[in-house]
């Protein structure tokens, strides 16, 4: 093992969820506590030095508790008592708590400590949320992530995704900070994924069902372009910008039964029935039955659906004809502010 690290991590997760709702250990195994009592566990036993700070008490049961005190990991009441610990504070907090819970404790941090999210909230939001701060006072704190993209205590838990520079390029955390996170992981067998920190939260969070199927059927048309029909490489990324930011932004204005009007699947079906060019079309396949069979009963709704006015632009070339309009120091503004939309969760 390497250097010891002190180690907080907030909240213990919600056990009654795991175990009585999505019955956890019969579907996936494993066995409770889950979630970050199972995190700080997980790094006590390798002989880290670790608080679990949770002011509920019922949220494990004694069994529980005594458990992850034998696991060698202090656990405190006071969020101020782990803010001072923690080198690495690492928030399985509630949804729509970790920002405020943050700022209540953030004089208390050690010097160059990082703040890591989990589920709970993406990496750009919790820096956002924390930018005046971090830009003024505490600038020496960093912003990553110790995402575990799986339920902690799971066997289908095997690594953490950890925050690096966003792909504009904006660091969140130093290079050291970001390195005591991907030691931290490997300490406890865990394989460490450093990417982006706006990429982060649509590979790791309950998204990434969604990016999963999307990104099969991003492969899947590409395929068929490159290999049947011999398409130019600028027009299928083209299309497939076109497709994706049509669909976004729809359900950004109107939701998803107003995708489901605007899209009409009894035409899409039609349609995506002709781009069945190769043998093995798992995914359109798959895709086609989808529709054939979509809930009745959201097909009604979305027919009365109204559908919101959307204007469908490239972003990322609407962003260069705002900076050019408006100069970079206003678009920012505005960038941020959409920004926040885009990432934040909507209360």
């Amino acid at each position: 093992m390497g250097d010891i690290l002190k180690i907080t991590v907030f909240g213990a997760g919600n056990q009654d969820l795991y175990v009585n709702k999505l019955n956890l250990p019969e579907k996936f195994g494993g066995e409770p506590p889950y979630g970050g009592s199972r995190m700080a566990m997980e790094f006590a036993e390798a002989g880290h030095d670790v608080i679990l700070a949770e002011p509920n008490k019922n949220i494990l049961t004694d069994e529980m508790w005594k458990k992850v005190e034998k696991s060698g990991v202090k656990v405190v009441s006071d969020d101020v008592e782990g803010a001072k610990h923690g080198e690495i504070c690492i928030f399985f907090t509630p949804f729509g708590q970790t920002l405020n819970i943050i700022k209540n404790i953030i004089d208390h941090f050690p010097e160059n400590a990082v703040l890591c999210n989990t589920c709970t909230i993406s990496p750009v939001i919790l820096y956002l949320g924390l930018e005046k701060d971090l830009r003024s006072k505490r600038k020496d704190i960093g912003v990553s992530s110790m995402h575990p993209a799986a339920v902690p205590g799971t066997p289908q838990h095997k690594h953490y995704v950890i925050g690096g520079p966003t792909t504009d390029g904006k660091s969140f955390a130093t290079e050291e900070q970001i390195n005591k996170c991907v030691e931290l992981s490997k300490s406890v067998n865990k394989t460490p994924y450093v990417i982006p920190s706006d990429v982060l939260s649509t590979v790791s969070d309950m998204v990434s069902l969604l990016t999963a199927v999307a990104l099969a059927g991003v492969l899947d048309y590409y395929s068929v372009g490159k290999k049947v029909i011999k398409a130019p490489e600028k027009m299928i990324n083209q299309q497939i910008v076109m497709a994706l930011q049509t669909m976004a932004s729809i359900v950004e204005t109107s939701g998803v039964q107003g995708l489901l009007k605007a899209l009409n699947p009894e035409l899409l079906t039609a349609s995506a029935s002709s781009m069945h060019l190769m043998d093995k079309q798992v995914e359109l396949d798959s895709s086609l039955n989808i529709l054939k069979n979509i809930d009745p009963e959201l097909l009604d709704r979305s027919k009365n659906c109204v559908i919101n006015p959307t204007t469908l632009v490239a972003t990322q070339s609407l962003i260069k004809e705002i900076k050019s309009l408006v100069g970079d120091t206003a678009a920012q503004g505005m960038i941020k502010r959409s920004t926040k939309r885009l990432f934040a969760e909507e209360k």
